[in-house]
């Protein structure tokens, strides 16, 4: 079963707001489901994380569990992991739209009980579910929309020789040791890419040529949005220096998790692993 709805704001954008726990959280208590974090995640989700759910159908209590699969600027997918549905898939899909975006949200699960759950799945099942994919689309257009009119702070996922580049942090104090991506704001006339290459000249004296886009938008405690772009070294040869943070270094996908990542881009890993193991 599925549903479908256009939200007023970009894919990445709207690809975060479906990732934010605040959708699993908030966003279906309307429709009688109340749902937490059973796994402490941060706050947008990433593969490995579950979320715990609890409904009323007909009366009766419904607990399940489930477990993200997938979670990146095409969409999100999770399995059941404890319930009392043989199976459950939910599957939601992202495209572009020209300034909007298209999401797809469907569920595929399988009836228990037989015959009588046949008749509980046509009369009972198929109509609550309706009602909370409508609910899921609902909550991800508020939020994805709320989020599209905040400053856009960039970041920038450097790859050379099939490793990437960080850089800890020297200041301040609580964030001192932890690592980054290069970036910052996006200044008033700029775009993106130019934000991209400013930033990676003065925070490690190299210039850079923006490639693309990787992972979805992180909304910022401060109230901007981060987005982040890859880019290439235009001197293969420059060595990229610690102008304003404590160190930077090369990293392999196999090591990205063995860094101290600030919460918004540690939230990118997965992204920046697929992106590092790319043939």
């Amino acid at each position: 079963m599925r549903s479908t709805g256009l939200i007023n704001a970009p894919l990445t954008t709207a690809a975060a707001a479906l990732r934010h726990t605040r959708t699993a959280e908030l966003g279906l208590r309307h429709v009688g489901v109340t749902g937490h974090a059973a796994t402490r995640p941060d706050v947008l989700l990433t593969p490995g994380d579950e979320l715990a759910f609890r409904a009323r159908i007909a009366r009766l209590p419904v607990s399940l569990t489930t477990r993200i699969v997938r979670a990146d600027a095409g969409g999100l997918s999770s399995v059941l992991v404890a319930g009392p549905l043989p199976g459950l898939r939910h599957e939601s899909v992202l495209a572009d739209a020209g300034p909007r975006t298209l999401l797809t949200d469907a569920v595929h699960w399988e009836a228990p009980l037989g015959v009588a759950g046949r008749i509980a799945n046509v009369v009972l099942i198929r109509r609550f579910v309706l009602r909370v994919l409508a609910a899921r689309i609902a909550a991800v257009r508020r939020l994805a929309e709320c989020w599209e009119g905040r400053q856009v702070v960039v970041g920038t996922a450097i790859v050379h020789n099939g490793r990437l580049l960080a850089q800890q942090r020297r200041y301040p104090a609580k964030d001192a040791g932890r690592w980054e991506l290069p970036g910052g704001r996006v200044e008033p006339g700029e775009t993106e890419q130019d934000a991209v290459a400013r930033e990676c000249k003065e925070e490690l004296d190299v210039e850079v040529r923006p490639t693309g886009r990787v992972g979805t938008d992180v909304p910022l405690d401060n109230g901007m949005l981060l987005r982040t772009h890859t880019a290439e070294l235009l001197d293969g040869e420059a060595e990229p220096k610690a102008v304003e943070h404590h160190d930077v270094r090369w990293v392999a996908a196999d090591e990205l998790s063995d860094l101290d990542w600030l919460p918004a881009d540690r939230v990118l890993v997965p992204a920046l692993r697929e992106l590092l193991s790319a043939p």
